[in-house]
């Protein structure tokens, strides 16, 4: 196996195409996806565990209200984090395999 200093010497990825490649449309949209689920989580939970409301069937719709929000937002979340993930190692191995055929 390859030493890490020798692989990021050999790297082809400079400062430029990095920003590129974070900037690129679908990185951007798991992105976008990650901040709305991070924005989502902590509205949803105060209106599930905390509703303000006297009490009754209001309150009862709005913590149905706020699990659902909870929902979505864990939804966007997590679908945020493990597809950046995803493409993140899967475009690695790409290059990767690019780099390997050209030796």
């Amino acid at each position: 196996m390859a030493e890490p200093e020798d692989t990021l010497s050999r790297s082809p990825v400079d400062f430029d195409s990095a920003v590129a490649y974070a900037l690129h449309p679908e990185m951007r949209r798991l992105i976008i996806l990650y901040l709305v689920g991070t924005l989502l989580l902590p509205i949803g939970l105060s209106m599930f565990v905390n509703p303000f409301v006297f009490g009754g069937l209001a309150r009862i719709v709005r913590q149905v209200i706020g699990l659902a929000i909870v929902l979505v937002g864990a939804t966007f979340f997590f679908g945020g984090v493990v597809g950046a993930l995803f493409k993140l190692v899967a475009d690695a191995n790409i290059l990767a395999a690019e780099l390997d055929i050209e030796k």
